[in-house]
């Protein structure tokens, strides 16, 4: 088989996946094609360009008509979102001989806004389903959602982001970031003569309100018990308010606010950190759960996130928000994680791997219930 996705950048989210695509035996060949290259927006926000081993990277050319071949099989990013990309779908014979997916997240469709956003992929759908030979739909909500909206003739099969490679998912075992670490980032439990730790909770994003962090601040404040930190990874146009909120919810001096930083900086932050919370009001997914999970975090994620779908529901937070500070307090009171807790929170990591993505794929391309 020749797989082709067709992206809008060379997200080096993707790069675990497609890498351990081009190595598995029944494909011949991987190809990322991108519209364009990565934004100085994003890397301004902590992106990086992407490492994608034994995968061709090209740049999809004006008028380009993708390979119509039966050994090709084209997966395309979004529902007739981004115009380059859309573009070379058209282009493709409607009778093809090669097969055609598509591969994005739910949509948020809330209030009047999300009706009409509805409403917009659903003339979509009219479209581009004939065309299409399968969905790849990011988690149980992008199943639900573009179940919602195509038809019944074109199959939707539940994906999610899978990222490092396992060779790479071995290297953040609890003993390696133990005996590479410069020192310690937290005082250690067999130091008797100094008190409790407090817990360190981590929230990593953009301060918008879409993200929710004004919602785990009143959680936390609610909080009969002091003993924990907050570090909060990211920026935004919410900032100075959340400010000022702490301030006034009297959890300031509790709170490390870091700004943006490069994705690379973040595996301290995981390391340290006993709990990662993504209070999102909508999130197609949710990237930092796949990242917190490799270092051996424990994480807390809304079920209005598709990241909900790779945890448990001992992870989910309610959807009622004045049940959030139970969960958080639960959290606190189990103490710091130790090395068996982070361990089997990377066990989970690796259901989201590269390698386990390709075996997902795999079994749908051929049918297979071998995944």
């Amino acid at each position: 088989m020749h797989l082709v996705f067709w992206q809008p950048i060379p997200s080096f989210h993707q790069e675990g996946f497609l890498s351990a695509l081009a190595q598995a035996d029944w494909v011949d060949s991987v190809t990322l094609k991108y519209e364009f290259e990565l934004p100085q927006s994003r890397r301004q926000s902590g992106w990086r360009d992407g490492v994608f081993e034994g995968v061709k990277l090209e740049q999809i050319q004006k008028d380009e008509i993708p390979a119509d071949t039966t050994a090709h099989i084209h997966i395309f990013t979004g529902f007739q979102t981004h115009p380059g990309v859309w573009a070379a779908f058209h282009r493709i014979p409607k009778k093809a001989q090669c097969r055609r997916f598509t591969f994005a997240e739910a949509p948020e469709c809330v209030g009047w806004v999300g009706f009409l956003r509805f409403m917009k992929y659903k003339m979509a759908s009219w479209k581009i389903a004939p065309r299409l030979d399968g969905m790849l739909a990011m988690s149980q909500l992008g199943v639900d959602f573009y179940r919602s909206v195509l038809p019944q003739s074109v199959p939707v099969h539940e994906f999610a982001y899978y990222d490092v490679s396992l060779p790479d998912l071995e290297a953040f075992n609890p003993s390696y970031a133990d005996s590479h670490q410069p020192a310690p980032l937290r005082p250690q439990a067999s130091d008797l003569i100094s008190p409790r730790p407090p817990y360190r909770f981590l929230c990593v994003g953009q301060l918008i309100h879409r993200k929710g962090v004004d919602r785990l601040l009143r959680a936390l404040a609610a909080l009969p018990d002091r003993g924990w930190t907050l570090d909060l990874v990211g920026d935004g146009n919410q900032r100075a308010k959340l400010e000022e909120m702490a301030e006034r919810l009297g959890i300031a001096s509790q709170l490390k606010w870091h700004g943006s930083l490069p994705s690379a900086e973040l595996a301290s932050f995981y390391q340290s950190a006993d709990c990662l919370v993504l209070p999102s009001r909508w999130d197609g997914w949710g990237m930092t759960v796949n990242e917190a999970l490799r270092f051996g975090c424990d994480v807390l994620v809304t079920e209005t996130c598709g990241a909900a779908s790779a945890v448990s529901q001992s992870a989910r937070l309610p959807k009622h928000t004045g049940l959030w500070t139970q969960f958080l307090e639960t959290k606190i009171h189990g103490g710091a994680l130790d090395h068996a807790a982070r361990a089997a929170n990377q066990q989970l990591a690796k259901s989201l791997s590269g390698e386990a993505g390709a075996a997902r794929l795999k079994a749908i391309l051929t049918g297979s219930n071998e995944y």
